[in-house]
């Protein structure tokens, strides 16, 4: 288990960070799923592709995560800053104008999003990891750019 955990969690880590935004959260989300792992009884069906399942659980966990965010973040103010980062206000604005649009996207059509974007992977890759059709992730990837293009026209000027 240990060997495991030193050999992914830095990727997991990564991946959960660039949906969710929070340092701490991500670690929860990848720690959460590494003590599931730990708990199963039958690891038969996962040793043939550890990297996907335990990749695939961290995105279902951050997503899931999300979800909760939505529902209770009537009392947050999207516009306050993170503190820790020592950007100007204005990129600060910028970036968390895109992330809130990116978070505005269907599930579907986000996940495909973050994996193109941020994972780097490619139309196959991010099929294959779906279980869904090249033509689906392209038709999500068109419709994301689109939606994210009007969510951001504002920023254009």
């Amino acid at each position: 288990m240990e060997e495991i955990f030193k050999t992914h969690y830095r990727q997991l880590w990564i991946s959960a960070y660039r949906m969710l935004s929070d340092q701490a959260l991500a670690e929860d989300m990848v720690q959460e799923v590494m003590t599931r792992l730990w708990q199963m009884d039958n690891l038969n069906h996962v040793r043939t592709n550890l990297g996907g399942y335990l990749h695939r659980s961290v995105i279902n966990q951050c997503l899931n995560k999300i979800k909760e965010r939505k529902r209770w973040s009537l009392d947050e103010d999207p516009d306050q800053p993170d503190p820790g980062q020592e950007r100007n206000s204005k990129d600060i604005n910028v970036q968390m104008e895109i992330e809130q649009a990116i978070q505005l996207l269907p599930d579907r059509c986000r996940l495909v999003f973050v994996f193109s974007r941020y994972e780097l992977l490619s139309n196959q890759e991010i099929a294959d990891l779906m279980e869904i059709s090249i033509k689906t992730v392209e038709n999500q990837m068109t419709m994301a750019f689109k939606r994210l293009r009007g969510h951001l026209a504002h920023l254009r000027t």
